[in-house]
């Protein structure tokens, strides 16, 4: 989720006093988000969004969640290839839904031509917030912290094994140069 023509606004509404949630796959295409121009990967957006944002009470506004399955407790970086969610599904206000194949980051706004549909209706949001819910237990145990924008493991404090974390490293550019050398190789990637 890291489109600039989204960031703004996300805050601007923050600001307002909507309540904004973002249920995210934690590292999915981390490698690809890393290369220059894409603006980063999911932790490290959060990280901005909630750096962004002035007062405690404007954070709790905004609930930044990882991917959590329903069988689990805690969620699962993606490089693991075990569980992922790749669902693209955006809703507003309870009543107006916007799902398809687009990404909401920087290489499906400006580069790939993905679509996405907005259907204006409170039962059909309400139905699929339902079924998300039932079907995962990303609200439940997938919380980010407001302080970095990251999953910690409620004993031990520690990020997800294989998360990279918020902060861009120095050399971040290399590992995504490295991540799309390997997607073409066929051997992992984004």
């Amino acid at each position: 989720m890291n489109a600039e023509p989204l960031m703004e606004p996300l805050l601007n509404a923050v600001r307002r006093g909507v309540a904004v949630a973002c249920y995210l796959c934690l590292g999915y295409n981390d490698a690809g988000e890393l290369l220059p121009f894409q603006n980063g990967t999911n932790e490290m957006i959060a990280n901005r969004l909630y750096n962004s944002l002035e007062t405690d009470e404007e954070k709790s506004r905004l609930r930044v969640c990882y991917y959590v399955g329903k069988d689990q407790t805690r969620p699962i970086h993606n490089s693991f290839k075990k569980r992922s969610c790749h669902i693209k599904l955006m809703i507003v206000d309870e009543q107006i839904a916007i799902q398809g194949n687009g990404n909401l980051d920087t290489q499906s706004f400006f580069h790939s031509q993905e679509i996405n549909v907005l259907i204006d209706s409170a039962l059909v949001c309400r139905a699929w917030t339902e079924l998300i819910n039932r079907n995962q237990n990303t609200a439940k145990y997938g919380a980010a912290s407001t302080m970095d924008g990251c999953w910690h493991d409620p004993e031990t404090g520690e990020i997800p094994e294989g998360s990279m974390g918020a902060v861009r490293g120095r050399f971040s550019w290399a590992k995504g140069a490295v991540g799309a050398v390997q997607r073409v190789r066929g051997v992992g990637g984004f």
